[in-house]
């Protein structure tokens, strides 16, 4: 998903809700100021849908998987953020606010163009900032290639192509990168 559109007014988290439920477009909501989402393309969408059905078929309960429509609440010590995750894993029973999660296990962002910059740095940082969070990937859409970062290495960068498996210990689930491309790269 791309930010595209800014509403230049900040807003306090309760506007920004009552904005949300009355809006067509999702947004984003960075410490008051709002960013409104656009689509992305055909593969950006296969991808997200084809790694959703992965993790969604193997969690059990607690687990929740989300794609692209849940927002995830950020407190930092500077700014409370409300971003769209591509996928998203919360496996906590207390995490179960009807709008947002806060304590996700597991993050994932596939790369658009025009977010890769921002995904790749502020957003991932920002995940990474937050507690509960294990493992974060970056999923190429262009390419079939994984990023994957987690906690309990430092966030050190392990690179996985079309042929590989890795492993998310987040959900003890083995994922086939061939898996995420199967629409995409046939």
């Amino acid at each position: 998903m791309t930010a595209a559109l800014r509403m230049d007014k900040r807003l306090t988290e309760a506007e920004y809700f009552a904005f949300e439920e009355r809006s067509e477009l999702r947004h984003e909501f960075f410490d008051g100021l709002v960013f409104a989402m656009v689509g992305g393309t055909d593969r950006h969408n296969l991808i997200v849908g084809d790694f959703f059905l992965v993790l969604g078929n193997h969690l059990e309960p607690p687990c929740q998987v989300f794609e692209q429509a849940m927002k995830l609440r950020i407190q930092t010590e500077r700014a409370l953020r409300h971003v769209y995750p591509d996928i998203m894993v919360s496996c906590s029973q207390a995490d179960r606010d009807p709008r947002y999660r806060e304590q996700p296990v597991f993050l994932a962002e596939v790369l658009s163009n025009s977010t890769e910059d921002f995904d790749r740095t502020d957003k991932a940082l920002l995940y990474r900032s937050i507690p509960s969070l294990e493992e974060h990937a970056i999923v190429f859409q262009d390419i079939p290639k994984v990023e994957l970062f987690r906690r309990r290495t430092a966030w050190e960068t392990e690179t996985h192509r079309i042929d590989d498996t890795f492993h998310l210990d987040s959900v003890d689930l083995d994922v086939p990168v061939g898996r995420l491309y199967r629409r995409v790269f046939p």
